[in-house]
């Protein structure tokens, strides 16, 4: 009995650190859920902009995912911010935030977006800190300063219909910040060099949050499928 009663205590004790290894996990926000995952998607986001529509799909690899759907008559289809259950997920100055998902994209054609960390309120400098968008059928991750002077930090060439997997990681800041990127399970170099961009990344005004999806594109009809969607306190939580 004392070998059965140790071994139930060391499966216990397994659970307990697997269990731990995730409680930073801050957001989970797959598509199963449906798109009650999000903050708003209405009017000024995406349903309401055209015939846009943010729908659960079915993908033959990875199962249920959402599909960011903006036809040639609208300019977006974007979730805007994520919430638990009925609680938005409100972001803080000086946190340390990392967001994971998987996207495939039906065009690689040049957009304003594919995700957004925006900014939001009366005052604000800077409007969108950090965008992932496409140029010339690759895609770029770029640094917006208070001031409105952009620069790419990252990029790389993708093919349309192609599951790719990244993480950001936004060292959350009004004074400083920094971010650094993942791409397929490999962390990444900057343009600039190093594998960190330093850079403000929270911007003064109402809050900051992020969207996903479908901006820009106006008279062409792009999709984003996204999967996978997690924001954590660890690169583990969204891997």
């Amino acid at each position: 009995m004392a070998g059965k009663s140790g071994g139930m205590l060391a499966a216990a004790a397994l659970s307990f650190v697997a269990a731990s290894a995730h409680a930073s996990l801050i957001w989970d926000g797959d598509a199963s859920k449906g798109t009650g995952v999000f903050k708003l998607i209405g009017t000024g986001n995406c349903v309401g902009e055209g015939s846009s529509s943010i729908t659960v799909v079915t993908d033959s690899t990875h199962g249920k995912v959402f599909k960011y759907n903006k036809p040639s008559d609208s300019n977006r289809c974007e979730n805007h911010g994520i919430k638990n259950g009925s609680t938005n997920v409100v972001f803080a100055n000086g946190t340390l935030r990392y967001f994971g998902w998987r996207f495939k994209l039906t065009t690689t054609a040049n957009n304003n977006a594919n995700f957004q960390w925006k900014s939001y309120g009366t005052g604000h400098q800077q409007n969108f800190p950090l965008v992932l968008k496409m140029v010339s059928n690759q895609v770029h991750y770029m640094h917006t300063a208070p001031g409105g002077a952009s620069t790419y930090i990252w990029k790389r060439s993708i093919s349309s219909n192609q599951w790719n997997h990244i993480v950001l990681a936004i060292n959350i800041n009004s004074s400083s910040g920094w971010t650094e990127l993942w791409w397929n399970g490999a962390k990444q170099t900057m343009i600039q060099g190093g594998q960190r961009y330093n850079g403000r990344t929270w911007d003064v005004g109402n809050h900051n949050c992020p969207k996903w999806g479908v901006y820009g594109g106006s008279g062409s009809t792009m999709t984003n499928y996204v999967d996978g969607l997690k924001v954590g306190t660890t690169f583990g939580d969204v891997d």
